[in-house]
């Protein structure tokens, strides 16, 4: 795991997005990973907010490239739908979740 990689984490039944800001080394866990989170994922979508840290174990992380791809794809084709003022387009594009 690197420094500044997006994932993904379960905390209390919940899943936190965000990006490895340190990795550290302990000698009785194995390796802990130091973790800004951003967003929350709510009902299919991103909730983003605050940035916190907290510190996890390596093996309770999940890539987050995936989702984030397709939500960065989801934002441009808003966009264009707005840009090209296609009502039933941004409608189904808004209505339509992860």
């Amino acid at each position: 795991m690197n420094v500044g990689e997006w994932k993904m984490i379960e905390i209390g039944g919940s899943t936190a997005i965000g990006y490895v800001s340190n990795v550290k080394n302990q000698s009785w866990h194995g390796e802990c990973i130091e973790f800004t989170k951003v967003g929350w994922l709510t009902n299919n979508t991103i909730q983003w907010r605050r940035p916190t840290q907290g510190i996890y174990e390596s093996n309770r992380f999940h890539s987050a490239a995936q989702l984030l791809d397709f939500y960065q794809d989801k934002s441009a084709l808003i966009d264009l739908a707005l840009l090209t003022k296609d009502k039933n387009w941004f409608d189904e594009l808004t209505t339509n979740t992860f």
